[in-house]
């Protein structure tokens, strides 16, 4: 019975934690909240992001190029056998203990200006990759919008469908009674159920649209598919939303100084420019400062303490012929050294302590052609990067014009489908009413019924083509995408 009591009661907690959970995560989402998710999750975003670290620190690297380098080792070792004294400079047949110490330093002093040169290509590479940055968000913001919108879009054409469904299912339920009465035959009846069919295979696939529309606005936020999401619908009045400027030249010239991606290919004309003027620093001669200290350690060495006089007394140098007498020497005075009987580690590092210092001049006489192609492909990729920026250029006038033309003409067609759409209400009440008193045929019914269900779904289909293209615009002149 315990354990019993205790499942029921882990089992309630896991419930309330789940309905907890569900309760706190965002289910409802505006515009502006999926694409600031997108831009969360997003792969090519993050990929960008770390362009723009990668080139933060190639930019600090060449900054810090300009100051000097500097080394410091050190090593211990013993040897065995016969072997030369590092200290003494001598041949020594017994086991030492050596060590040393150094350090190293050097600095550029003129390199045909490639540190500095180099420092103003990471400069710029650095804000076209905050550029790069921005045009990735813009386009997962753009890509979202759209799949936004189209979710708008296939939500109306379901009420729609629903709408048509329910006009339906009252003509039936009316003629229904009218059959049951006697004063409308059967037919009619079975035409209706027919008409209601079809209305409901349409209700089917306009949420099939609807559900396909959702899953395309989950994958570009890079949101699971089985996650619950409900898009929150705005009340967009078509008469507020405006074209901002009635030329799409004039909006062509103010995106031109907004708009990141031509920035970044501007910046790329730029830093291919300065590309060139390193590849011609290799042409220059290079000037370098260097120096160095080292030091040494034996333990065989002994500590020079000063001189002392000896006398060398006589000794038999040979013998008198004849006699055998031994010759001898005259005794002799020398001056020798006198040795300490230890030399500590930090006296012979400082008595062994040396330094040097030298500046080095490198004149580039011959590379082998490298110099020359590096040079070349430096112009190549410069001639590219305008090409590409002209490129970037042409295309964003090109999808300006296209919107603007594609907004003009689904304005167009939107006050065309208002027209047609209050039209065939009418038409479709009169014929209703004719078909209600026997005055039309089914097929003047059907006929009239489909018409308005078509113009209902041009009118919304050209509502939000109108919308999404003007809001285009509006974000070509720098604004940011909402649907306020």
């Amino acid at each position: 019975m315990k354990l019993k009591n205790t499942v029921i009661l882990g089992l309630s907690m896991l419930l309330c934690i789940n309905l907890a959970w569900g309760q706190g995560a965002q289910t409802t989402f505006s515009l502006e909240e999926c694409i600031n998710y997108a831009w969360e999750n997003n792969l090519n975003v993050r990929s960008n992001q770390l362009n723009q670290l990668n080139n933060e620190i190639a930019l600090k690297q060449s900054k810090f190029a300009l100051l000097p380098s500097l080394s410091a080792g050190g090593s211990v070792g013993k040897s065995f056998g016969r072997s030369i004294d590092p200290v003494s400079n001598s041949f020594v047949s017994r086991d030492f203990t050596t060590g040393g110490f150094s350090a190293n330093s050097s600095v550029t002093l003129y390199s045909g200006g490639i540190l500095r040169n180099t420092i103003k290509r990471n400069e710029i590479n650095l804000e076209a990759s905050e550029f790069d940055l921005e045009k990735a968000k813009n386009d997962i913001g753009l890509q979202v919008a759209t799949n936004f919108l189209n979710v708008l879009l296939n939500k109306e054409q379901l009420e729609n469908a629903k709408y048509q469904k329910e006009v339906t299912a009252a003509q039936l339920e009316r003629t229904q009674k009218l059959v049951q009465a006697g004063s409308l035959p059967i037919t009619n009846q079975l035409d209706l159920e027919s008409q209601l069919a079809s209305n409901e295979v349409q209700v089917v696939n306009a949420e099939n649209a609807l559900n396909l529309a959702m899953l395309n606005l989950k994958q570009a936020m890079q949101m699971p598919a089985e996650q619950s999401l409900d898009i929150a619908t705005p009340e967009i009045d078509i008469q507020s939303v405006q074209l901002a400027m009635e030329d799409p030249s004039r909006i062509y010239e103010v995106a031109l100084d907004n708009q990141p991606d031509v920035k970044s290919a501007e910046l790329g004309i730029e830093s291919s420019d300065v590309d060139v003027q390193i590849s011609k620093g290799a042409f220059l001669p290079s000037l370098s400062l260097s120096g160095s200290i080292s030091t040494n350690y034996s333990d065989q060495a002994r500590q020079l303490l000063g001189s002392q006089t000896v006398t060398v007394p006589s000794q038999p140098i040979g013998f008198v012929q004849g006699s055998n007498d031994p010759v001898l020497s005259n005794p002799q005075t020398q001056t020798v050294p006198v040795f300490s009987d230890s030399y500590s580690v930090t006296d012979q590092f400082g008595d062994n302590l040396g330094q040097s210092i030298r500046v080095s001049l490198s004149v580039p006489v011959f590379s082998k052609y490298s110099n020359s192609a590096n040079l070349q492909r430096a112009e190549i990729n410069k001639q590219r990067a305008e090409i590409q920026a002209q490129t970037v250029k042409n295309t964003l006038r090109q999808n300006i014009e296209s919107a603007y033309n594609t907004a003009l003409a689904a304005l167009k067609s939107y006050e065309a489908s208002e027209k047609r759409v209050a039209a065939l209400e009418e038409s479709f009440r009169a014929t209703e009413q004719r078909y209600n008193v026997g005055g039309a045929n089914f097929v003047d019914y059907q006929v009239a019924n489909n018409n308005l269900f078509a113009a209902r779904t041009d009118l919304v289909r050209a509502k939000y083509e109108y919308i999404f293209r003007a809001k285009i615009l509006d974000f070509y002149l720098g604004n940011p995408i909402t649907l306020d």
